[in-house]
């Protein structure tokens, strides 16, 4: 979001719009009252790495159906990094999660 905020310079409206949430939704990521923050980021640059191409696809007026498959790719590769999937069950306090080790 705020690589299309800022980056792109795409309204709150436009960016809803474009990714299928509500401006009100856009506006919480913004101001990381609903996103994770940068920690995330910082700890594992794929993140990013993939927001940024995202962005990139969505600002180039790729239809949601185009930009999906980036989105897909960064799932399936997100959920098959390990030191992920540790983190994200300890700061989510999920002990019998197995989502990641599925195929």
């Amino acid at each position: 979001m705020k690589e299309l905020s800022g980056k792109y310079h795409m309204k709150q409206s436009e960016i809803a719009k474009k990714v299928g949430i509500t401006q009100a939704s856009v506006s919480q990521y913004l101001s990381a009252s609903r996103a994770g923050g940068t920690r995330m980021t910082e700890r594992f640059p794929k993140i990013k790495e993939y927001a940024d191409e995202i962005a990139k696809r969505i600002a180039a007026g790729e239809s949601k159906y185009e930009w999906y498959s980036v989105l897909c790719v960064a799932c399936k590769d997100i959920r098959n990094d390990e030191e992920f999937c540790k983190m994200h069950r300890i700061s989510a306090h999920l002990s019998g999660c197995d989502v990641c080790s599925k195929d």
